[in-house]
């Protein structure tokens, strides 16, 4: 072969390789490079405005924190510095009215679908708070429930909403028609216990976060099992409580780990990122934390920090 056959080739073949590289790089989820550091904290326990009683989820949508005030039987909303906004909500049975506010969740228009857990019920309520409509009774047929706690929305206006009494998934369209389910009481792959939150990623793969088995199960949209990570224990990767659950704009998925006081971040496949808080009441610490969610655009970190009724704030470092 003479030097221009060979420099031809390499020619043609130069741009393949580039092309081939670049097609299987793209789209694929890399880790991050991740770190958290403590920003701020706001709330204290009791009944008024800014204050707490079992807050068990945390959510951000459009530039508002919106929290589930658990046993005030109400909706809080705040800035992102933690300034009070305004609340609905308050005990009862009627439209509206919540026996124990568990949990929420948000679509893409910003209706808000809220786990009203003794009513045995979803509440449906638009970003303003103003009541739409709502589904469920006590029971453990399709559309019943007996302990919902922490919906998740996809793309496509489906609700997942998880039930720890019934150790299952049930799916909704956004207005309340039963869709399928999927879980039941146990160990093996795919079976849960007292599952509390779900979250979907891009790909419209849920993630239940399966509290009593101390692990994340990964399924796909239709509820076929596809993975899980986690033990019981206290290094990276394991947990005792798995409570809470977000995604960021990196599908990077985040974890409150209940009982070791911490909130674990993954990739999709369960590769360990990051972690960060402690055990205690200080700045960046936390005490049986619940709840977390995350601001897409900006990273921000927003921690239910149960057993010290508060908001906790972390932001990622560059």
């Amino acid at each position: 072969m003479n030097s221009s056959q060979y420099s031809l080739i390499s020619l043609l073949v130069l741009p393949i390789l580039i092309l081939s590289f670049n097609s299987a790089s793209y789209g694929q989820s890399q880790p991050q490079n991740l770190t958290f550091t403590y920003f701020t904290s706001w709330g204290s326990a009791g009944e008024g405005d800014g204050q707490f009683d079992g807050q068990n989820d945390v959510d951000f949508f459009n530039g508002k924190v919106y929290v589930p005030d658990y046993a005030n039987h109400r909706i809080q909303i705040f800035d992102p510095t933690g300034e009070f906004l305004t609340k609905f909500g308050e005990g009862g049975e009627g439209n509206g009215q919540f026996h124990k506010a568990s949990a929420m969740s948000m679509d893409a228009e910003g209706n808000m679908y809220i786990a009203d857990q003794f009513n045995y019920r979803i509440q449906k309520f638009s970003n303003d708070g103003t009541y739409l409509s709502q589904w469920g009774t006590e029971g453990e047929g399709d559309g019943q429930f007996l302990h919902p706690h922490v919906p998740a929305n996809d793309a496509q206006g489906k609700l997942f909403v998880t039930d720890r009494d019934l150790a299952n998934v049930q799916v909704f369209t956004n207005d309340g028609q039963f869709l399928y389910k999927w879980g039941s009481e146990g160990e093996s792959d795919g079976l849960l216990s007292n599952p509390e939150s779900s979250i979907v990623d891009s790909g419209g793969n849920v993630y239940i976060a399966d509290y009593g088995n101390n692990r994340i199960q990964k399924f796909s949209n239709d509820g076929t099992y596809l993975s899980q990570w986690g033990t019981k224990g206290v290094a990276d990767g394991q947990f005792q409580g798995p409570s809470g659950l977000s995604i960021d704009a990196n599908d990077s998925i985040y974890v409150t780990d209940k009982n070791n006081n911490r909130v674990q971040v993954f990739t999709t496949e369960g590769q360990f990122l990051t972690k960060f808080g402690s055990t205690g009441s200080g700045d960046g610490q936390l005490t049986d934390p619940e709840g977390v969610g995350v601001d897409k655009e900006s990273g921000t970190v927003y921690v239910a920090d149960t057993g010290n009724s508060r908001i906790v704030v972390f932001k990622p470092q560059q």
